[in-house]
């Protein structure tokens, strides 16, 4: 408990960590890791900035996850993706071209914003997008678009794990997680 917060690590995510780790032969893991630290400070920044603290934050092997009671504004939503492009602009505009952490630091902002946009499970992109639909159509409506949504999305995460494997690289960790992230979807 830190402030009012629980925080809890689940063992998962202690495995998760290591074995993307252990299988990372080109030292990208350690990027991503802290380009997903961003993302989760970016949603922190503004739960603060609204005057409302997390009630949990859940490390599992799924990756990070903040809970309060309250539903998210789409501010705190938007945030945590807003930080990772904002991380890979300034990157992109101050770093010379052949900087190393520029291309794995920036690229690994760039990767995790863009798949937390995805309209899938639990992710930011499905959340925000929820709530546009239940505001702008009729609840039959919004259904049957947050299902072709996500669909699509769906295909899109698979689309995107198939093209490294065609080309004999496959992603242990990415494949976890969207397992997981699909397991968790059908499961809750």
């Amino acid at each position: 408990m830190a402030g009012g917060v629980k925080i809890r690590f689940d063992f998962s995510f202690f495995a998760a960590v290591g074995i993307f780790l252990a299988f990372d032969k080109a030292g990208y893991g350690i990027y991503c890791l802290a380009a997903c630290f961003c993302h989760e400070l970016g949603h922190l920044a503004v739960m603060l900035a609204e005057g409302k603290l997390p009630d949990e934050i859940i490390f599992s092997g799924g990756g990070i996850c903040i809970r309060q009671r309250r539903e998210a504004s789409c501010a705190v939503l938007a945030a945590g993706c807003a930080v990772n492009f904002l991380l890979f602009a300034v990157y992109c505009l101050i770093l010379p071209k052949d900087s190393i952490f520029k291309l794995m630091f920036g690229g690994a902002n760039l990767v995790i914003g863009i798949f937390n946009l995805l309209p899938i499970g639990t992710l930011d992109g499905k959340k925000l997008l929820e709530k546009a639909c239940r505001r702008a159509l009729s609840y039959t409506a919004a259904e049957k678009f947050l299902n072709a949504a996500e669909v699509i999305g769906c295909l899109l995460a698979m689309g995107a794990l198939t093209i490294p494997a065609l080309n004999g690289t496959v992603n242990l960790t990415a494949v976890s997680v969207m397992i997981y992230i699909f397991l968790m979807d059908f499961l809750l």
